[in-house]
């Protein structure tokens, strides 16, 4: 059946793949288009009371009458009183479905709603991934083959009758059609169903194998141990994806970072034309694709049911901040972005930082989480600028990283004075040479990159010098598993609490 509707797919699409690309006068005018139009749909809603929806005609007097607002605020304002049923509160009609997230930040698993047409959105979204591979490759046939779907588990949990909560992959599955082809997604409900991740992982890196799989999808860091362990499986093949999936046409990647394990996915696609698109996607909503090459940014969606704001990431707590849309934006500035969508979250703080690097073409950067910036000591680093460094230093040294993590300690020696933590894990662990160049490498990046690292660094004003703690393998894994966070759609938090920097110096003082 796959084969069949992915001909078909891949007539209709290459249609749109040829459309010229919206350009940044046409998207505002979209934008503004989508607000209104999402203003008047949730008019008669208890939010839209409240906020006078009937008499906003504007931008400008939209953000007038609603304040920006995080997850916590429209859960106490608005959701939990009633929650799971709600009925006619942020968006008209019954949400049915709400999109639990991770909640690798906060320890806290958070309730999303998502509408009938955020599933169509998100659904359009991820046609465009497809699209945008078209553009890459007219000659594609990925769409007649399966893809490989590592991500979290397809369950869905009944918080009341005919109310469900999960991953947004797993509420994908059950909304897609039979006559869409649901055999072209691997792997098949009984094994993407187990709930023991080293489990599930075992078989799923056999299984897949002579499954005719054109494209994969999922995080790097958990793409990598997938890979690994299938590598395993076959050491006299040659660790090359290629000699396993040999139509293989297509990776998505997203959720963090792709730069530290470029070289690792390089070294096994090389020379074989795999595309690789990255994808910048949330329970909140399908933000951006990547239109050019690994590196150069992505592309925003802008006629996709979402209007987006932007508050400059260093103004995140002045409630008096100057919020910007795409009529107004400015290239090359951090933003903390804000959406609204049509699943009825308006104006609400995603806890996301972006850049805008070409407005032209509506390019963006994502470089991180609010709640994950390292700045104990005022340094301010974004998840953007650790990760580069990570990835400078191994690249300098030849070395191929799983995950990496940074906590920051007070000297016990002088407690004024600071000190990050570096855990980063290596399939084989480093000696004290290696360990000791490392530090050094990822201390000067960020010194050359991070103007305020810099100075608190000078004559080690506040911060020391960092160190780093060579992990042995399969110790992040550990770690997410004793948290209750095994799944292809969960993420290590890279800048971590005290709490949690306690917690894995114990599990590597135990090992």
């Amino acid at each position: 059946m796959y084969k069949l509707t992915g001909k078909l797919f891949s007539f209709i699409l290459r249609f749109y793949a040829n459309a010229k690309p919206v350009k940044y006068l046409a998207a505002v005018r979209m934008q503004n288009r989508i607000l209104l139009k999402l203003l008047r749909t949730a008019a008669s809603t208890k939010f839209g009371t409240d906020h006078g929806f009937d008499g906003i005609t504007s931008v400008h007097t939209y953000q007038k009458n609603v304040p920006i607002r995080d997850y916590q605020a429209f859960w106490t304002q608005y959701w939990s009183k009633n929650f799971p049923r709600l009925y006619n509160v942020t968006w008209p009609g019954p949400i049915v479905y709400f999109a639990r997230t991770s909640g690798t930040t906060t320890g806290k698993s958070k309730f999303i709603p998502c509408s009938p047409q955020m599933i169509k959105s998100n659904n359009s979204a991820g046609l465009q991934v497809v699209i945008e591979h078209l553009r890459n490759k007219p000659g594609s046939k990925v769409l007649e083959g399966r893809t490989f779907l590592f991500a979290g588990s397809p369950e869905l949990d009944e918080l009341k009758e005919g109310i469900f909560a999960g991953e947004l992959s797993g509420i994908a599955a059950r909304e897609t059609p039979s006559w869409a082809g649901r055999d072209r997604y691997f792997p098949p409900d009984d094994l993407a169903r187990i709930k023991d991740w080293g489990e599930k992982l075992k078989k799923i890196s056999v299984e897949c194998l002579d499954k005719d799989i054109r494209a994969i999808s999922g995080l790097p860091s958990w793409l990598q141990i997938l890979f690994d362990k299938i590598f395993a499986n076959s050491p006299e093949r040659a660790t090359d994806l290629k000699s396993y999936f040999p139509d293989l046409e297509l990776i998505v990647h997203g959720g963090m970072s792709f730069k530290p394990y470029h070289d690792y996915f390089n070294n096994i696609t090389q020379n074989s034309g795999v595309d690789f698109r990255e994808v910048y996607a949330a329970s909140e909503g399908f933000f951006a694709i990547a239109d050019r090459n690994s590196g150069e940014g992505l592309k925003l969606i802008v006629n996709n049911g979402i209007f987006y704001e932007f508050i400059k990431a260093n103004e995140t707590d002045d409630i008096n901040a100057k919020r910007y849309w795409l009529g107004n934006i400015e290239e090359n500035t951090d933003y903390a972005i804000i959406v609204t969508t049509n699943a009825g979250l308006w104006s609400y703080m995603v806890g996301d930082i972006i850049r805008i690097t070409d407005k032209e073409n509506l390019r963006i950067l994502f470089s991180g989480r609010l709640s994950q910036t390292l700045s104990v000591f005022g340094e301010k680093i974004v998840n953007e600028e650790l990760e580069a460094a990570i990835a400078t230093a191994t690249k300098k040294l030849g070395l191929n990283f799983h995950d990496f993590a940074v906590g920051s300690i007070f000297s016990k020696q002088v407690s004024t004075k600071g000190q990050h933590k570096y855990i980063i894990e290596f399939k084989e662990a480093l000696d004290d040479e290696h360990v000791q160049k490392l530090a050094e490498i990822i201390d000067l990046e960020l010194i050359n990159n991070n103007s305020s690292y810099a100075t608190r660094r000078k004559n080690e004003i506040s911060i020391l010098a960092p160190t780093v703690i060579s992990a042995p393998n399969g110790t992040f894994a550990k770690w997410m598993k004793k948290n209750g966070k095994m799944g292809g759609q969960n993420k290590v938090p890279r800048v971590l609490n005290q709490q949690q920097l306690d917690e894995f110096i114990d599990l590597l003082s135990n090992d």
